[in-house]
């Protein structure tokens, strides 16, 4: 991963994704807290309050692949996703199995790798789904126009220069190809304190507006076509993860008491945070390459969104309820 802050050949962006993912307890923690055991390492859509966790996560697949195909997206049998940040792959097997779509999972954790390779085995979706060990701003040269799709959960906060990243997924994309992702993102009026004691939580350097994504999509060749803003989910995931730091505990023996204390106290400083209305919001984004669209085997995909669509430029679409 590139990025100022290299510390013994890895940049300090890299070392923060590191410690927070392949650490025995956070490794763990996040299997049973946030994925109830699944492959999901990300958030949920709670559409009640009763949602079981794995179903949540689930959702959070289903709303951003609705938000992509009211924009003109098609996932399905011969279309190739590339889904950055993959983590241990929850996305990348429910869009494989779900759609028949080939997905490349692209992780710098091996860890977590390794998780998702194990689960792509017993599963038998060695045929739709490959994992790929790197970085999301240094993906190979020949990936140059392959992928119909680049598809990302909360991951690019992450990134020391989202900028690169941006860049590295438009060189990827065929023409016409779709750009679709969830990310924590700075709220559009953040105070600059409240926004740097966030990233120092976040264990991020540098953390966008919306706007900004927009900005810097458009430079790598991408327009923005549709946003949603799900900041409103934050607080139950939170609330649920807390919850579940308790509930779980005999599930997670790798968790020390002083670690699961300490996750429960950052927790309970986000949800005080997100009722004063501080740094982070929760964005869902999808974005087109320009360019002819190329079909790629599968019918109609990478379709532009159709012609006087009031929602195709931005702004927020109340598809995936």
């Amino acid at each position: 991963m590139t990025g100022s802050g290299e510390i013994g050949g890895r940049s300090s962006a890299a070392d923060a994704v590191f410690a927070q993912y392949e650490r025995a307890e956070s490794a763990q923690y996040y299997k049973i807290v946030s994925g109830d055991g699944s492959a999901h390492v990300h958030y949920g859509v709670y559409n009640a309050p009763d949602v079981p966790t794995a179903v949540a996560a689930d959702e959070t697949i289903h709303t951003l692949r609705r938000l992509g195909e009211a924009a003109g997206a098609v996932i399905g049998p011969g279309v190739r996703v590339l889904d950055i940040g993959a983590g241990t792959g929850g996305p990348a097997h429910l869009l494989a199995t779900s759609t028949g779509a080939s997905v490349t999972c692209l992780n710098l954790c091996e860890k977590q790798n390794a998780i998702n390779r194990a689960v792509i085995e017993r599963d038998g979706l060695g045929d739709l789904v490959d994992v790929v060990h790197g970085s999301f701003d240094d993906l190979p040269a020949e990936w140059t126009g392959t992928f119909d799709v680049v598809w990302s959960q909360d991951a690019i906060c992450h990134a020391a220069d989202k900028g690169q990243v941006f860049t590295e997924a438009g060189r990827v994309l065929k023409p016409g190809g779709y750009f679709m992702i969830t990310d924590i993102m700075a709220g559009p009026c953040s105070e600059p304190a409240s926004l740097e004691s966030f990233k120092a939580r976040l264990r991020v350097s540098e953390l966008l507006t919306e706007a900004q994504y927009e900005s810097g999509l458009v430079v790598g060749g991408i327009d923005t076509l549709r946003t949603r803003d799900l900041t409103g989910q934050l607080v139950p995931n939170y609330r649920r993860m807390l919850r579940r730091c308790t509930t779980e505990r005999a599930r997670m023996p790798a968790c020390s008491d002083e670690y699961l204390e300490t996750v429960k106290g950052q927790l309970r400083t986000e949800i005080e945070a997100l009722r004063e209305g501080e740094a982070q919001v929760w964005i869902f984004l999808v974005g087109r390459k320009r360019g002819a669209a190329t079909n790629g085997g599968a019918t109609d995909v990478n379709k532009p969104a159709g012609v006087g669509d009031t929602n195709g430029t931005g702004a927020t679409n109340g598809v995936g309820a």
